[in-house]
């Protein structure tokens, strides 16, 4: 290389020589000392251009302080005993080194971190793995920095000195303290998750638990992956657990399925594991995602509530049993009671004199029609407790209601009951259970009668009607009682406001119409009393087939047919 202070020399003598060639070239061509002066010009010019202070900035420097001042960092060089020899004017301005000093006050740096930035000076315990410090800077605050460093050494290996730079990290720091923020915060939000989540890789194999799942199992991940999962499925849960597991895994399939796991004080709890796998771009699964949930308190209500239904299930039963055992009690006595009248019309006609044989013959056949009734009120009472179909047939809604009131009328003959019929005469005939619709007729009517036992100047009524509208036969009882105070609620099995009652009676009452998918009602007259009417559908009765006629019939309706 070519010392700096030869270059003038070098430059002189070149330019002198291209200034004589010059001379002569123009000589020869005849152009004279003006041609001479204008070519030395030019040439002067040219060697001006080439070497100009500009053009020999842009040269890399070769003063080592000027390329310490141009390192982007704190930079300096020290001797080998650790005193700094020089450092850039970055340096010198942030950590407020006077000029002429190269002494860093002990303040500038970070007490944890002040020997080890020593060390580093003087190459004690040096390392080429960068290091980190923290220097107090101009604005009052510690910054973050990376040290690199460097020794130099002679040609026998001996350090003599060393140079180095403290490069800025600041922002490095705060982003990896954003990411160690964002990774705590993450990790408390796993851990506090009311349930168990747990990691593993494509096979299966787990690689994560939250500490909830720690806590549970009373171990640590690596515990628990050490001893496997399956130690603490239930022995009666564990074939299942695991050929579902593993054919899942094979094929991709979430799981989810109950299972019991097993705490760490000796207690199975019943979980729910729902396990999700996640997909590359190609469809391969790469990981595994699982949550197991605590099921154990629901499972043990659903048991609860199972066997508590098994109980309800069992008193319904006893309670049918006594409902069945009221209702035969509570309607077999009307057909009872016209067993004990047509038996007194009987006696009273044998003891006549002479007898009248005719009549009382009469009365016995009645005797007889009644008990047969009474037996089927029994059969058809177990035949709606069973929820079989009712026995339909043809029947004139008129003729049942005309029987009831001939009836209600010798019953409580002596009250001063007034009983009306009124009956639309074009009714047409119905398909219906004949001794079930007189029972639901019979027993409104009694039920209106019994109301009206308080009246004492109100003169005691029952007005019953029937008419038909479209397809629907419609039967309406009035009395003038005591009137109701809930509607609704006189149709429930027990109720009743009778001090003799059984409550029984406007239950079955419903659960006949229902049979029938018709419609029984009750309401408050406006001034006194009640109605209760209820409503049959007629539109089968036109296309019943003729095999259906031949049902048992009552014999006034055959021969009305």
């Amino acid at each position: 290389m070519v010392e700096k202070s030869v270059k003038p020399l070098i430059f002189t003598a070149t330019l002198s020589f291209v200034l004589l060639v010059s001379a002569q070239i123009f000589s020869f061509f005849g152009t004279g000392t003006l041609g001479f002066v204008v070519a030395a010009i030019v040439v002067t010019t040219l060697a001006l251009f080439f070497y100009s202070p500009g053009r020999r900035k842009s040269r890399p420097p070769n003063n080592p302080r000027n390329f310490v001042d141009s390192v982007p960092g704190l930079a300096w060089t020290a001797e080998p005993d650790g005193q700094i020899s020089s450092m850039n004017s970055r340096m010198r301005e942030f950590l407020n080194v006077p000029q002429g000093s190269f002494v860093v006050a002990a303040t500038s740096i970070h007490p944890e971190d002040r020997h080890k930035t020593f060390d580093l000076w003087t190459l004690r315990n040096w390392s080429e793995k960068p290091g980190t410090h923290r220097l107090l800077g101009p604005d009052g605050r510690y910054h973050w920095f990376r040290s690199v460093v460097q020794p130099i050494r002679d040609p026998n290996g001996v350090i003599i000195s060393s140079w180095g730079t403290f490069i800025d990290i600041g922002d490095l720091k705060a982003a990896e303290e954003a990411l160690r923020s964002s990774e705590q915060n993450l990790r408390s939000i796993l851990d506090h998750i009311p349930g168990h989540l747990a990691t593993a890789d494509a096979n299966g194999v787990h690689d994560y638990c939250n500490r909830i799942a720690e806590t549970f199992y009373g171990h640590t991940f690596h515990e628990l992956n050490g001893m496997g999962f399956t130690r603490f499925v239930h022995p009666d849960d564990l074939d299942g657990y695991i050929s579902e597991g593993w054919h899942h895994i094979k094929n991709g399939i979430p799981i989810d399925r109950p299972v019991r796991l097993l705490r760490h004080d000796g207690v199975y709890r019943w979980f729910r594991i729902r396990i999700n796998p996640a997909f590359d771009d190609n469809g391969n699964v790469v990981r595994w995602y699982g949550l197991h949930s605590d099921i154990d308190d629901e499972v043990k209500t659903l048991e609860n509530l199972q066997q508590a239904q098994d109980k309800l299930a069992q008193a319904s039963e006893f309670a049918g049993l006594a409902e069945l055992a009221a209702s035969i009690a509570h309607e077999v006595n009307q057909p009872l009671s016209a067993v004990v009248t047509n038996s007194e019309a009987c006696q009273v006609w044998l003891s006549a004199d002479p007898p009248n044989l005719m009549r009382a013959r009469t009365s016995a056949d009645r005797i007889v029609r009644d008990a047969k009734e009474a037996a089927d009120v029994v059969r058809r009472i177990r035949e709606l407790f069973a929820q079989k179909a009712p026995h339909k047939g043809r029947i004139s809604i008129n003729e049942i209601i005309e029987d009831v009131v001939d009836l209600i009328r010798k019953k409580y003959a002596s009250r001063g009951l007034v009983v009306s019929a009124k009956l639309d005469g074009g009714m047409p005939l119905i398909v219906a259970d004949r001794i079930q619709i007189q029972q639901v007729i019979f027993n409104i009517a009694r039920n209106g009668v019994e109301a009206m036992r308080t009246n004492r100047e109100e003169p005691m009524s029952l007005d019953i009607s029937s008419h038909y509208a479209g397809n629907t036969a419609i039967v309406e009882i009035e009395d003038n009682g005591v009137g109701l105070d809930d509607p609704h609620k006189v149709f429930e099995p027990f109720f009743t406001t009778k001090s003799d009652g059984m409550g029984m009676g406007l239950s079955i009452c419903r659960s006949i119409i229902d049979a029938h998918s018709g419609r029984l009602w009750a309401q408050a007259r406006p001034s006194r009393g009640a109605l209760f009417a209820f409503e049959l559908p007629i539109q089968d009765a036109n296309s019943l087939r003729e095999q259906e006629s031949a049902e048992i019939l009552h014999p006034r309706d055959i021969e009305r047919l």
